[in-house]
């Protein structure tokens, strides 16, 4: 009789390596977490105590950093707040990961719960790919560091100074740091390590989502999609533009897929769906083209794999054919569209309530004649007709009927549901009377009283309905474990035509030519910053992309910004705009609550006559809303001058809160100097922390509002060969080309991650053609170690399907 042998409770890492390595590890994040700690502006005690708890659980339980960090990965950081853009919190939680992790790895290695075969191997390419990204890194971080950094509150500043080498640099560096505690983790655990990385980016599109969520209800609201207003989330880094929470959801939501499919209790199912719909409304409300884009190449991925696996064991349900996905698909996205042209959210509703239960009514369609649907036609016409009498004999009758005709149709495909027996001609009946009632509530609704289109989809989703009924092989077959896809289908759809269907988005895609055309321009630019020679094998170095485009001739330039001392103190140097319709705004966030009364004063100075904004705003990161703003002269040639003002009407904070920020900005042609900055509320409360700029820049923090170009090529491949040369673009391009091989022949064999891994990164390389991404250290990290997963995942032993 054959045995299973138990669970290995061996240490595979307790050899010296893994040790050293490890304490290694610990020691170099603690000493980086002390400097980050010297420096930080925010609150300290506070920040040790949630670090520490933090580090004090990955410690006890190493295997839940796969699901936290990536959980607080989108919300961690406070740029915004702090002011620092170049050591931020998220910097801090992973020093403390590898920290928490480095220690147990050297003290106390965790036992293995796995016996025999691990989902990960280490190879040979995998490491001889990531040691030669990793040597592109290292040089082009030299060369962007250059012989002599200056390491002061100046070079803190903006995105000119070598010290962006260090700022992009890093995200490389953590990610390098947590690979080992990564591939350790699944070899260890296997499957259930899996999970919990699935687990936790899910977890991860949820707090991103929710950041999401309430932005758009504190500022332009919930549905108002017309609104010139693009999400941001918590993703500061997008204060000059760029695509972080573009990046971020293309890379999260294959996950929640996932875990809707792993899950096995309803109630994690529902969570995960609720999860994926968040995520869903994050990624329309981006408004982004390029997301849109991402998400469509995702589920082809994950489509296309679903239907080359073939099924597998005796009880296997037949798949649908791809013919059939594409009418169902087509059929519900016209329906919705037609439906929301005419009748708004409402008519759109009471669709998807059709959809739902005509997705449910396919068993019971079946064995129908054609004289049963066309009873059941006409029958339905009729009933229609008592819907008509609510809708002109009540005040919005019309709604009541038709939540009477969804409830009568759900309690008739109940019942035959339980006795087995299939009546077509009442079912048919009852869903036209459904659909009629759909119409009428565009007719009731539209100012016009237009209900011709919706009456189109209603047709289309009858004549579906039909096809189910008189068709000798269905369409499609009801089942219980599908709902969540069919949620997922009509939220999907809900939300693509309401988005594309708004006058905001009808003007982004019709610019997409001039966009791609200003895209060209922006690339041959970008590529013109590489001279011949060693740069163009190496690059002209990490993060020094924004200080050479700032200098090239002819390019359209940003305000410049610099820190300055004299006598007198610190001061802010804001240049003029050169080229550009939006100068820098530097700012600083103030109290929710403010509103009514406050007071300012600041210092200038300036060489010529200037004029210098100053402003109070509902504000985010880039769209103002309610300001009070002033406009102040500032003489040229006179020194430093005292300039006070008072604003009158500051807006409130209203609800959900909205948050209040104090800016200034220079729109003059010539440079202006500014300090002693003051605001005071009614009370006289001070507003304003370091007003005095005597700690650098803590709790500034700058935006450049419209014009984004400056900072970034807009291109992965572009971006990288400008910093990092073609050794940079090869071993970049050598990975993803390998990543992506070795991701669908283990999909194919069976690795039940792989489908998920490769449709992640699918979408971030989608985001990447339109932007940089890896000038922006949250995305690089989790973006390599989904790479090192993908070039090391495996499929599962014995005989792979055929």
């Amino acid at each position: 009789m054959e045995t299973t042998a138990p669970p290995s409770s061996r240490h595979p890492s307790s050899s010296v390596g893994p040790r050293l390595y490890g304490m290694l590890a610990a020691l170099a994040a603690l000493a980086a977490l002390a400097g980050w700690f010297a420096v930080y502006p925010l609150d300290r005690w506070v920040a040790g105590v949630l670090l520490g708890l933090y580090g004090l659980t990955v410690a006890l339980r190493p295997a839940l950093w796969l699901v936290l960090m990536p959980a607080l990965w989108p919300v961690v950081d406070l740029a915004p707040w702090s002011g620092h853009i170049h050591l931020t919190e998220s910097d801090a939680l992973a020093l403390t990961t590898l920290a928490a992790l480095g220690l147990r790895e050297a003290l106390a290695p965790p036992p293995t719960t796995l016996a025999g075969w691990a989902p990960v191997k280490l190879t040979v390419s995998a490491l001889a790919l990531f040691g030669l990204l990793a040597a592109g890194v290292l040089i082009s971080g030299l060369r962007g560091l250059g012989p002599q950094p200056v390491f002061d509150a100046a070079a803190l500043v903006g995105y000119n100074t070598p010290l962006n080498a260090l700022r992009v640099g890093k995200g490389f560096v953590l990610a390098f740091a947590l690979i080992p505690f990564l591939h350790l983790a699944v070899r260890r655990d296997g499957e259930a390590a899996l999970g919990r990385i699935v687990t936790g980016l899910t977890l991860g599109l949820a707090t991103c989502g929710l950041a999401a969520l309430w932005e758009r209800l504190a500022f332009p609201g919930f549905t108002n999609f017309g609104a010139d207003y693009r999400s941001s989330a918590l993703f500061w880094e997008m204060h000059v533009g760029g695509a972080a929470l573009d990046a971020w959801l293309a890379l999260a939501l294959p996950f929640a897929l996932a875990a809707i499919a792993r899950a096995r209790h309803p109630l994690a199912r529902g969570l995960a769906l609720g999860v994926l719909i968040l995520g869903f409304y994050a990624a329309f409300t981006t408004f982004s083209r390029i997301v849109y884009g991402a998400m469509l190449i995702a589920a082809a991925i994950l489509g296309g794999l679903a239907l080359l696996r073939p099924a597998t064991g005796a009880t296997a349900a037949p798949r649908p054919r791809p013919a059939s996905l594409l009418l169902l698909t087509g059929v519900l996205i016209a329906g919705c569209a037609l439906s929301f042209s005419e009748g708004g959210y409402r008519a759109l509703l009471a669709f998807a309530g059709l959809a739902v239960l005509g997705y449910a009514a396919g068993g019971a369609l079946a064995g129908a004649t054609t004289a049963r649907v066309a009873g059941g036609v006409v029958g339905g016409l009729l009933l229609t007709g008592l819907s008509v009498v609510a809708m002109l004999a009540l005040p919005k009758g019309v709604y009541l009927a038709y939540g009477v005709a969804w409830l009568i149709t759900a309690g008739a495909l109940a019942a035959t549901r339980r006795s087995a027996l299939p009546r077509p001609g009442l079912t048919l009946a009852l869903l036209t009377w459904l659909a009629g009632t759909t119409v009428l509530i565009s007719a009731f609704w539209s100012i016009s009283h237009s209900f011709a289109g919706t009456a189109v989809g209603a047709a289309l989703a009858l004549a579906l309905l039909a096809r189910q009924a008189l068709g000798g092989t269905p369409l499609w077959t009801p089942r219980l474990q599908e709902a969540p896809g069919v949620a997922i289908a009509l939220a999907m759809a809900g939300m693509l035509v309401t988005t594309l269907g708004s006058y905001y988005m009808g003007d982004r895609l019709g610019a997409t030519g001039n966009d791609i055309e200003i895209r060209s321009r922006h690339f041959k630019l970008s590529l013109g910053l590489v001279p011949a020679g060693i740069d163009s094998l190496v690059g002209i170095g990490l993060g020094r992309y924004p200080a050479a485009y700032f200098w090239e001739p002819g390019a359209p330039r940003p305000s410049a910004l610099g820190l300055g001392h004299d006598d007198s103190g610190a001061f802010i140097q804001i240049g003029p705009p050169a080229g550009v319709t939006e100068p820098i705004r530097f700012s600083q966030r103030i109290p929710i609550d403010t509103a009514g009364v406050a007071r300012y004063s600041l210092k200038a100075r300036s060489e010529q006559d200037a004029v210098v904004s100053v402003s109070i705003c509902r504000k985010h990161l880039l769209y103002s809303d309610s300001c009070a703003t002033q406009s102040l002269p500032i003489t040229g040639g006179k020194g430093w001058q005292t300039v006070a003002g008072q604003f009158d009407d500051v807006p409130g904070p209203l609800r959900p809160p909205r948050l209040a920020v104090f800016s200034v900005e220079v729109g003059a042609p010539a440079a202006v100097d500014l300090s002693s900055f003051a605001l005071v509320d009614a009370r006289w409360q001070p507003l304003l922390a370091n007003g005095d700029l005597a700690r650098g820049t803590d709790f500034w923090f700058f935006t450049s509002d419209h014009e984004h170009l400056p900072w970034h090529a807009k291109n992965l491949f572009v971006h990288t060969y400008v910093e990092q040369g073609l050794l940079g673009v090869t071993a970049l391009a050598l990975i993803l080309a390998t990543a992506a091989l070795r991701l669908f022949r283990q999909a194919l064999r069976g690795q039940t991650l792989a489908p998920t891994v490769l449709a992640a990164v699918a979408g971030v390389l989608t985001v990447g053609m339109v932007d940089s991404l890896m000038d922006m250290p949250r995305i690089t990290v989790f973006l390599l170690l989904l790479l090192w997963l993908a070039l090391t995942l495996r499929q599962p032993p014995g005989p792979h399907p055929q």
